[in-house]
């Protein structure tokens, strides 16, 4: 990297050496001193810009032109110095419009392949030409022209540029128009102040080259750290100082112009002070309303809150993803972003985010914290504008709504899912138990069957022993089909009720040192008949519950609640006294119940703690109809 730097900046460091060597030895006449002085200071600037581009940014397309701006203004005190004048006013024409609007129109690292770029181009190169020509010729009519028509041209060409671009190169692009913009206003107000001041040429000279370096510097930003600083914000300072000081200054002598006209003079000792304490006092408000209408223009209009509500009320209404809520808000609030974050991780984002520099709305539904809005102040801003402040307090609540709807949703078809796996996983085992279990015996009994009727002739008692084998394999098969109907019910259920069929299956349970482990269970004499699902789902829960206690508990006491808190829920209640000596993990157990429970409609709840475990399963006496899973 440095080879090339050097490689670059050498020849233009020599360059600048022999113009000040020559300055010396041979200095310029009155006329040009002037000019030599302004080329020799900006040349040396595009040197250094060129250096830092290659250095930072090598291989760009502007950076050929920088070079070429650079040179040809360091060369032409060195023509001019070697007596041909018209060579060196040549160089200095061509290196100030066309090399270096050449590079201004390059700052965009990959330009937009576009014809109408391309007319640009050729028309700098020929409009610079001409101006080149008019300067060597000293036709002041053509010169005039000339600066015209390149000054149309680059302006064109800029505007094309923007609108083609977006992002980081618009922001390029807007480093450009700042750096022209500024330049013409500073030269503007210099050509103002050397008409009214006397200046000598040579601070004319150091005050025009300051002014001029604003292009190049721009042009530098914009190719190695285009956001290094938002360029937005810088022109909106800008413009918002420049505009002030006109209307300030414009307040002031048009008061003062109407005063002489009244008056027949201008204002005399104390009326100025007034005038000016007036102006200082109306300057604030003001400002706001000129802060307002450039955070308008270069960063999106003010929020509306009945557009926005509307707009938003829009996408949910739709059912539109997160991320649309947020381009909706983003673009009604005139934000450089916003993102829609949940327990530390971004489930939606329009925009871009600096996170060094966001404000944070909480999302909450009820008592539930179901997320943060976090919003990207504007450029310059230190908190929210009172107008988004006010558009955010109001869709807070419609946005954690739609997001705690949106995550019950979620939970609503994982929890599906899983019944789905648990039921196709139960048919599954009943297809293999079938298959594997009693096909093969009914199959057996029919070759059995078939023997046998063959030998009742021919061997009468080979037969019999042969029907006594079929009882016996009608026996076993008629085992395996109470195994497989048992696996899908249990019959304690049909044949005890769901209390004592919970009591007989946790009877020979003991604790986890061994001890026996006593349950007391409070329920009704009496329970109303219950659906089939829900009697299972109850009696899976308790018997898992009380399992686990006796797994995980120091305790020897747990106590089993069965109760219809109303006459469409029935509640189960398991609670242990000891302590938890394993936490309660999530397995096949805990899952298992879960599954039945929200195959139901109904919802579990687990609460481990050092006192002791609780499982309550609240189970819905009117069961949902089954919904499949595109439902």
């Amino acid at each position: 990297m440095s080879v090339r730097v050097l490689s670059v900046c050498a020849p233009l460091a020599l360059l600048s050496a022999a113009d000040l060597a020559s300055l010396g030895l041979a200095p310029p006449s009155p006329a040009s001193e002037q000019w030599v002085i302004w080329a020799v200071i900006v040349g040396t600037f595009l040197g250094i810009c060129c250096g830092t581009v290659i250095a930072r940014r090598p291989g760009v397309a502007a950076l050929p032109f920088l070079g070429a701006s650079a040179a040809g203004l360091l060369a032409a005190p060195l023509a001019l110095a070697a007596g041909a004048h018209a060579l060196a006013v040549a160089l200095t024409v061509l290196a100030t419009t066309v090399s270096l609007p050449l590079a201004a129109l390059r700052v965009v690292p990959e330009r937009p392949p576009s014809r109408l770029l391309l007319g640009v181009d050729a028309a700098v190169v020929v409009t610079g030409t001409g101006c080149a020509v008019a300067a060597t010729t000293d036709v002041k009519t053509a010169q005039v022209t000339a600066i015209i028509a390149a000054g149309t041209v680059m302006l064109a060409g800029t505007w094309v540029l923007f609108e083609l671009t977006a992002g980081d190169d618009r922001r390029r692009v807007l480093w450009l128009v700042l750096g022209a913009a500024t330049t013409t206003l500073a030269g503007m107000f210099q050509f103002a102040a050397e008409n009214s001041l006397p200046v000598g040429p040579v601070p004319s000279a150091l005050i025009t080259s300051a002014v001029s370096l604003l292009l190049p510097l721009t042009i530098t930003v914009a190719l190695v750290a285009p956001r290094r600083a938002d360029v937005r914000v810088v022109i909106r300072g800008a413009t918002v100082l420049i505009v002030m000081l006109a209307l300030s200054a414009a307040v002031y002598e048009g008061v003062a112009a109407v005063w002489q006209m009244v008056v027949g003079a201008r204002p005399g000792k104390g009326v100025p002070a007034l005038l000016a304490a007036a102006i200082a006092a109306g300057y604030q408000p003001v400002k706001r309303q000129v802060e307002a209408g450039m955070d308008e223009m270069l960063f999106g209009r003010s929020a509306d809150p009945v557009e926005t509500l509307t707009r938003l009320g829009t996408d949910l209404t739709a059912g539109a993803p997160p991320p649309r809520w947020l381009q909706t808000l983003r673009s009604t609030l005139g934000v450089p972003g916003i993102a829609l974050r949940q327990e530390g991780t971004t489930v939606g984002l329009a925009g871009t985010m600096d996170d060094g520099h966001t404000t944070h709305i909480a999302l909450s539904a009820g008592a539930d914290h179901v997320g943060d809005l976090v919003v990207c102040l504007p450029p310059g801003h230190l908190r929210l504008p009172q107008a988004a402040t006010a558009v955010l307090e109001l869709v807070a609540v419609p946005l954690a709504q739609a997001l705690h709807a949106a995550r019950l949703s979620e939970q609503l078809r994982v929890s599906r899912g899983r019944v789905v796996t648990a039921l196709e996983e139960e048919r599954r085992r009943m297809r293999r138990d079938l298959h594997d279990g009693l096909g093969p015996a009914l199959t057996g009994i029919a070759y059995t069957a078939d023997a046998a009727a063959n030998l009742m002739t021919a061997d009468p008692e080979r037969a019999v022993r042969t029907m006594r084998g079929l009882r016996a394999d009608i026996g076993d098969a008629i085992t395996e089909i109470r195994r497989i109907v048992y696996g899908l019910r249990p019959r304690a259920l049909d044949e005890l009720g769901l209390v004592d069929a919970v009591r007989q299956r946790i009877a020979p349970l003991c604790a986890a040192d061994d001890r026996a482990l006593t349950v007391t269970i409070d329920a009704p004499p009496r329970l109303p008949p219950l659906p089939a699902a829900v009697e299972v789902a109850a009696y899976r829960v308790a018997v898992e519950a009380i399992t686990n206690i006796a797994r995980h508990s120091d305790g020897t006491v747990a106590h089993l609640s069965v109760r219809l808190t109303d006459p469409a829920l029935l509640r189960v209640t398991v609670r242990d006294s000891g302590r938890c000596t394993v936490p309660w993990t999530p397995g096949v157990g805990i899952q298992s119940m879960h599954e039945r429970v929200e195959e139901i409609g109904g919802a579990l709840t687990i609460e481990t703690t050092p006192e002791g475990a609780t499982v309550t399963a609240d189970l819905p006496l009117a069961i949902p109809a089954p919904e499949t899973p595109w439902d």
